[in-house]
């Protein structure tokens, strides 16, 4: 009995490793996004616990041609995690954009870059203003204003 069940488990996920790639194609966004950079090693912090999963956020209207998309995302604020809601906006000149990023250390650290706009001399540069802000519908686990627990 659990001969059958390995081979079927393992038949599943054979047929996952096909399905993943065409399931990503089918959940990558459509929306124009800013040029996208790495983070300097010097941007992550350690973290004592991954985020909370993302929230749902209802993409408003583009505001302009020139407009790009951010996604919102949980960012530390020292003792735990707060949504920033994603939006449209304008890039600056000459600027990219690292998106949050989780990493686990080969010595079992976690450390979190936060998602920030860089020059060309990979400088931080401060966050261009939205033009249009993402709403978070309410959810029975945390509001739109509430940290995460």
């Amino acid at each position: 009995m659990l001969g059958r069940i390995g081979l079927r488990l393992v038949s599943i996920v054979d047929r996952g490793f096909v399905l993943l790639p065409l399931v990503a194609a089918a959940c990558a966004s459509s929306l124009p996004s800013p040029e996208m950079i790495r983070h300097p090693a010097r941007t992550f912090a350690e973290v004592p616990y991954p985020p909370p999963a993302a929230l749902v956020e209802i993409v408003p209207d583009e505001p302009s041609d020139a407009a790009v998309w951010v996604d919102g995302y949980w960012s530390w604020r020292g003792s735990s995690y707060v949504w920033l809601r994603g939006g449209w906006l304008e890039p600056p000149e000459g600027a990219g954009y690292a998106t949050w990023q989780l990493v686990l250390t080969d010595d079992g650290r976690l450390m979190f870059a936060p998602g920030l706009w860089y020059d060309a001399s990979h400088r931080e540069m401060p966050v261009p203003k939205m033009l249009a802000v993402a709403r978070t519908p309410p959810n029975q686990i945390t509001s739109e204003s509430e940290a995460a627990r």
